[in-house]
């Protein structure tokens, strides 16, 4: 497990000072993963975005990229594998991130982030007790 966590760490201090450019590949997943269906390292690099993201180390923006290159990396481990279940937790926080990227009223007056990504991401981290 750490060094699925050291993962996050290190990606994210390669490209300190260009978050805004921040790409996971899915070269980066095979480095650390060893293979695209490992779900464990998905799982444990998601509970530690959202966690920088509730603590507000990182963007909601930046945390959404990562997950959504995250997400590519999970349906490429599911086409190489017999897997037939998403990993979980990491799948309810690519949806908590996925549900703020749009808004719901036509005249955009609502805040998907904070209605929406914000309370899952606060669920699912007190679910597991971060």
């Amino acid at each position: 497990m750490t060094k699925m966590c050291d993962f996050l760490e290190t990606f994210l201090m390669q490209v300190s000072g260009a978050l805004a450019e921040v790409r996971i590949a899915d070269s980066d997943i095979r480095k650390w993963a060893g293979f695209m269906a490992n779900w464990e390292f998905y799982n444990s690099t998601a509970l530690r975005i959202a966690q920088k993201y509730q603590d507000r180390e990182l963007s909601y923006e930046v945390c959404d990229r990562l997950m959504n290159d995250l997400w590519s990396g999970v349906l490429t481990g599911l086409g190489e594998s017999n897997a037939t279940e998403l990993p979980e937790p990491f799948y309810g926080i690519y949806e908590a991130f996925d549900a703020g990227e749009y808004h719901r009223k036509t005249d955009i007056s609502d805040d998907p982030i904070a209605n929406f990504t914000d309370p899952m991401i606060f669920e699912l981290l007190r679910r597991h007790r971060l």
